[in-house]
Parts: structure tokens; sequence; C-alpha cells
């Protein structure tokens, strides 16, 4: 398994990142081009500046040379002298390869220059300059010309001096390019995230979007980059949209849950009636009447669940805050339900269950564990009993419905609560997928929290946890 690398998550994970490395590789990129082209036309203009001067001695000398018209060593010893300094010396290398330089007394020579520089240009090319190092000191050696006599006239001067100021001003634009690099790269990170803050702000704003926060959800416009503007704009437009499109749903859940409640319950009344009235019924019309009625009540069913989710997303959602003793609510869950569903629910918890009083709304509580019982039966075998368990945690009162069914997937389990979502092993059984929804609605509502842990083909436990009175 490859380690986790934070930091290159964030240069190359992100917008933000990649302009902050693109921009510090051009800065860098940059400074180092212009510091490399400073030093290599420094160096150049400084040997172009030593071979200027070495050609200039030189040429004066040629012309003094020619003027005294070769009257003998002495004088070509005198103008070499001349022409010589402390930093710069001329000699001459005779065809026969006899050397006439400029007496030491007066120019002390470094022992070995002459030799070093004329093996420099071993080919004697005349016009060619070399660079050479003599007792640790740099020279600059320049084979000027050829003379009419056949001589070689050479010239050196040392540019050690040149080279330490150099290395000093390397070192200065090594401190300065450092500094400005460094002044740079913070200036191009702040306004890499001014520019990019705008889109910050945006997905944060998306990742913490929530229907009921749709007419807050809009975004000052930013007077930065068109294309950020733009964006923000259409992100905007498409909020005012969703809230509208989501309004009207509301509206439209409301109004028909509404419409539909009373001939729904006309219809349950008068099945009821003729199912009461008419016993002596052939069997088979009397189960489809039977059948009718139960898919009318699981109708009704689902017509308050969307009422209640309406409320809710209205603020309409109405919830009492009363002491509800836990006790009596239980055994009257448990003494309709068993009939009905003929199974077994057992009750456990503490000895003393009657101390347990909950601060809830008694009906909505009454309906968060009938739909949690009906689901425990709807998803469990006939012969499996339902278990209700009450006690006390540190958190406040425990209400616990287990079952033995089919169980939930893990994949599943994050969204069980969210509405209109099944479990994907629940294809052949009956639901809408909001029942699990409402009773997480309503348990907020009043305070509390309500958990699942689930193993698929081991049963569900449904844990409600609420404040005690």
């Amino acid at each position: 398994m490859q380690p986790s690398r934070p930091w290159k998550q964030r240069l190359t994970g992100s917008m933000l990142g990649q302009l902050q490395l693109a921009t510090y590789a051009a800065v860098l990129l940059g400074f180092t081009a212009a510091t490399s082209t400073g030093l290599w036309l420094s160096e150049r203009t400084r040997l172009q500046v030593g071979e200027a001067e070495l050609r200039a001695g030189s040429e004066s000398l040629a012309f003094c040379l020619v003027a005294h018209g070769g009257e003998g060593e002495d004088v070509i010893r005198r103008e070499l002298q001349d022409h010589s300094s402390v930093r710069t010396q001329l000699w001459l290398e005779q065809p026969d390869g006899s050397v006439l330089s400029p007496e030491r007394s007066h120019l002390p020579l470094p022992e070995g220059l002459l030799q070093t520089a004329m093996a420099a240009n071993s080919t004697r090319t005349p016009g060619q300059a070399h660079v050479i190092e003599v007792s640790g000191r740099d020279y600059l050696t320049l084979l000027d010309r050829k003379l009419n006599s056949g001589a070689l006239l050479w010239s050196s001067t040392e540019i050690t001096g040149l080279g330490r100021s150099q290395t000093e001003f390397l070192g200065w634009m090594i401190l300065i390019w450092g500094s400005c690099l460094g002044g740079s790269l913070a200036l191009v990170t702040l306004l890499v995230r001014r520019i990019t803050k705008p889109l910050q702000d945006l997905s944060d704003r998306s990742a913490e979007l929530t229907a009921d926060g749709l007419k807050s959800a809009a975004l000052p416009v930013p007077t930065g980059p068109l294309e950020l503007t733009r964006l923000t704009r259409t992100y905007n437009a498409l909020i005012e949209r969703l809230a509208w499109s989501w309004s009207q749903q509301r509206q439209f859940v409301s109004a028909v849950s509404h419409e539909l409640q009373t001939p729904l319950t006309l219809v349950s009344g008068s099945l009821k009636r003729v199912m009461r009235k008419a016993p002596d019924l052939d069997p088979a019309l009397m189960q489809r009447l039977q059948d009718a009625q139960d898919e009318t009540t699981d109708m009704q069913q689902l017509l308050n669940d969307l009422l209640d989710l309406s409320r809710s997303d209205s603020g309409r959602l109405q919830v009492k805050e009363e002491a509800v003793p836990l006790q009596p609510l239980i055994e009257t869950i448990v003494r309709v339900q068993e009939p009905a569903y003929g199974r077994t629910i057992e009750v456990q918890g503490i000895n003393d269950q009657a101390s347990l009083v909950a601060l809830a709304d008694a009906s909505r509580l009454h309906q968060v564990l009938v739909n949690l019982v009906e689901n425990a039966h709807k998803y469990s075998p006939p012969d499996q009993p339902i278990q209700l368990t009450l006690g006390r945690v540190a958190e406040g009162l425990q209400l616990e419905v287990i079952d033995h069914g089919i169980g939930i997937p893990s994949t599943d389990q994050p969204h069980i609560f969210e509405r209109f979502h099944r479990g994907s092993n629940t294809g052949g059984y009956s639901g809408s997928g909001l029942g699990l929804s409402v009773v997480k609605l309503l348990v907020e509502a009043m305070g509390g929290s309500i958990t699942v842990a689930s193993e698929p083909g081991m049963g569900s436990r449904f844990r409600i946890l609420l404040q005690s009175a």
C-alpha cells in the first residue's frame, strides 16, 4: 500500500495547488535564468575588457618596435619593460624559441607564467586568448600577432582580483536572488489564494448546501476575473431555480396529501362497513375487500408520512415536549400489535420500568415505535419474535427495537434514513422508503437520536436515545 502524501495531494490535487506550483516554477526558472544570464554576461564582459586592454598594449608595443626598427635586444627589453606593469606583462618569442621579457628585477614575474601561457596556445595561432592559473592566480594571456621579424608578441594580465570581485558579485546576486524569490513566492501565494478564494467559497457553500438553506445559499458576485464572475452568477441562478423547484415540490406534496386524505378516509370507512355488515360474502370476495383495505391503509400511512415531511420542510411540524412514561406506552403497542401481526413481541429491560419517563411527544413517540415494530415485522420470518428493550444510559433513556430478519447490507446502512431509500435486499417487499426517514425526523424533533446496527441475515437493532424527564 502506498503511503499517503498529503503535501503532494495539496500541490497537485487542487486548482490552488496547481496554480501555486506552476507559478513557483515559473518564478524560480525566471530568477535562475536571469541570474545565470547576468553572471555569464559579467564573466564575458570581464574577459572582453581584459582582452581589449591586452590588444591595446600589444598594439602600442608593436608600433614602438617598428619605429625603433629593431635596434637590439636592449632596446626591445626596455620597450617591453615600459609597456609592462605589475599586473600586465608583454614578451616576445623569437623564431629560434628564445624569449625576450622585461627584467625581473623591475617587474617580477610569477614562476612559470610565460611557459604556461605559451603552452596554452601550442599551435601558436595569433589572436587567441586563454585563461590560465599560475601559483594560485588567474591570468588572461593573448598571442596578439606575429611581427615582421618572425617573433611572436605575447601579453598577459592578472585577473585574480576581477575573479574575486566576480565571486563577491555572485554572492550578492544569490542573496538578492533569494530575497526577491522569497518575496515573489509570498506575493504569488497571496495573489493565487485571492484569485481562487471565490472558487473555494463556491466549493464550501456547495458542500454545505441543503434543501432548507437554498434561499440563503447565494454567493456575492466577486469583482475579480471575468470567469469567476460568470461562474458565481451561474451558480446563483442555479440555486434560485433549485429553490423555486423545491418550493413548488413542497407545495405540490402538501396539496396532494391533503386532497387525498379525505377520499382515502371515505374509501377505508366504506370497506370496513361492507366487511362488517356482510360477513357471509364469498371468501374470495372478502379477501379482495381485505386486500383493498390493506392497500388503503398503506396509502394513508404514506400520505401521513408525506405530510409530516412536508410540515418539517416548511417549519410547521408540531412536536410537544411533555413527560411520557414509557411503560404504559410500550404495553399499549404490544397489546395492539401482537394480535395484529400474529407474532410475539418481547419487552426487556430494567425491572423498575415505571420509573422511565422520557421528555418527548407521546403521540409522536408512539408513531415512531409503531413504525419500527412494523418494519421489524415486515422483514422478519413469522416465527421470530420482535424485542423491545428499555433502559437508562449516560445520555438519557434508551429504547431498542430488535428483529431477527434479513438485516441491512453495510452499503445501505449510511443511507437507510434518507427519503425514498430502500435496502438493496428488499426488492420482494412492499414499502415507500419513507418510514425510517419519518422516524428519524420525529426522533430528532423530540431532541433525541436514532442509530442502526445490522448484519445481513442476522437482523437489525434500532437504538433510540431520548432525554429523561
